[in-house]
Formats: structure tokens, sequence, C-alpha cells
């Protein structure tokens, strides 16, 4: 009889994405400035029937749709935060257009209504909050696997109940990426500045824990909403593939952003623990 797990061993499931919403936009919005895109406020009606303020971003092609909402789908999966996302059917009156057909458009859900989530211009203050919070490491790893290489501080979001929101993802997966390709990473670049190579060790170290949940996701078919833009399956199942395939890279890619390059084979249990050096941040 093949032996039974003990009971104080648990199997670690793999997470699922949220699903990816949908949603109808029910009045006029008000229009946002101070962004590369054109962004709209807008009352509209999620497919339960409830009442949501969504961000608009129109004029976006299909694919950077689908960009926006798998990341976000993914980002909570791992334990970062992301406004949930929708695919939105807009009224061309409520968004200043002239009457005419609807438009399927990426939306956001505001979550700055409930937590007053703002970006936090000051670089400083903003990585030490990512420190502080304990999702640097986490924010490294996902922007190096969704290859997401112009992340600002306005794309991270910040609320005073210690929440931290990661958007504006549609520059991410671009298309005719290599999986391999070791593409600009933001966040990887400003924490290590002025780290030692003692301090980028036990950082690493943090990173490589961190990646074990990326491979936790579970990338499976994409969602009934995919259906709702023209290729939509196609696209979604396109991004999947590519994410899977840059999984097995990212430990790597990583490891030679942080280490010079011949520390990517050092074993896991051969680099500083934080433990043994106090706090891992750079003095």
């Amino acid at each position: 009889m093949a032996s039974q797990p003990r009971g104080n061993v648990r199997e670690l499931r793999p997470n699922t994405p949220p699903p990816l919403g949908v949603a109808a936009s029910s009045g006029t919005g008000n229009r946002i400035g101070g962004s590369r895109n054109e962004i709209w406020l807008c009352p509209a009606y999620n497919q339960h029937g409830e009442a949501v303020m969504v961000y608009l971003k129109l004029g976006l092609p299909t694919r950077a749709m689908l960009v926006e909402a798998l990341c976000a789908q993914l980002a909570h999966c791992i334990g970062l935060e992301s406004p949930p996302p929708y695919l939105v059917t807009v009224n061309p009156r409520h968004v200043d257009r002239p009457p005419g057909p609807k438009a399927l458009v990426f939306g956001a859900e505001d979550v700055a209504t409930r937590s007053l989530a703002r970006p936090v211009r000051a670089l400083d203050t903003l990585l030490d909050i990512l420190r502080r919070m304990r999702v640097d490491d986490l924010s490294c790893a996902f922007d190096e696997w969704i290859g997401n290489d112009v992340r600002s501080p306005s794309d991270i979001l910040v609320s005073p109940e210690s929440r931290v929101f990661m958007i504006d993802h549609e520059a991410a997966l671009a298309e005719n990426t290599a999986a391999d390709a070791a593409l600009t990473n933001w966040i990887a670049a400003r924490l290590i500045e002025g780290m030692d190579l003692d301090h980028r060790a036990i950082f690493l170290r943090r990173v490589r824990g961190r990646i074990a949940a990326l491979h936790r996701v579970s990338l499976g078919e994409p969602p009934l909403a995919a259906q709702y833009s023209q290729d939509g399956v196609a696209i979604y199942t396109g991004l999947i593939q590519f994410l899977r395939a840059r999984l097995a890279h990212v430990d790597q890619l990583l490891s030679q952003r942080i280490l010079p390059e011949q520390a990517y084979l050092t074993p896991l249990a051969d680099l500083p623990n934080a433990d043994d050096h106090g706090s891992h941040r750079a003095s």
C-alpha cells in the first residue's frame, strides 16, 4: 500500500487566476488627464449586475487589452495586487464620442475609492515602501516574467492601509520577444543600485524564493471573456504559451542581473542568508 502523506504536510495547490470580468458602461464618464493613454472613469455594471466604477483605456488593440487583463490576473495569483480587470462594452456617448456602435475596451476597477491608493512620486520613498511591505523581491520576479520593461513609479499605487497595486501592464509580453530575452527590469535595477555583492546575494536568495510562486500559477485555458474580442482566444493562448516558455528562464535572467554572470550556477544553499547578515538593505 502506498504510504499516506503525513498529517502536517500539505501539498501546495496551483494558483488559479481570478476570472476576467465583463461589464457595460452605464453613464457618462470623466476623462482623466496626465496619462499617455486616453483614460476615462466611468460607471458600469458587471456581469453580476453590480455597479462598479472602472477606468477605461481607449484605443488599445485587442492584444494590448488582453495583456493588461492577463497580467492583472497573474499579479493577483502570486500575491501582488492589481485592480480587477474587465473587458467593457462602452456606449460611445459615455466617452464623449458621437452616437454609434458600442466598442470593447479594457477596464480596471477603481480601487482608489476604497483604498485611497495613489502613486508615490519620490523614488526613495517608493522603494522603501516596497521593501517594508515585502513585495520588492516579488515585484522583481513578476516584471521579469511578464517582460515589463517600462515600469515607473506612476505604475505602482500605494494605499494608507499598506497595500500595493501594480497597474498599467500593456507594454508587457511584447510581440516577437524571445522567451530568454534580457529586458529592462526597472524595479530590480533601482533596488540593487548601491548594493555590494553580499547584499545582492542576499536579495537574490529572496528573489529566487519568490520565483517559486510563479511556478505555482495555473496557466490553463483562456477565460470565457476572451471570446468577447475578435481573435481573443487565439491571442490569449499565445500569451500563455510565451509565459510558459519564459518561466524556464526567469531564474537565470534575474540571477545574471543581480549578481555577476558567473554566479548563476551558485547553489541556493551557498548564497548568503539574510539572517546571517542582518538587514538585507544596502547601507
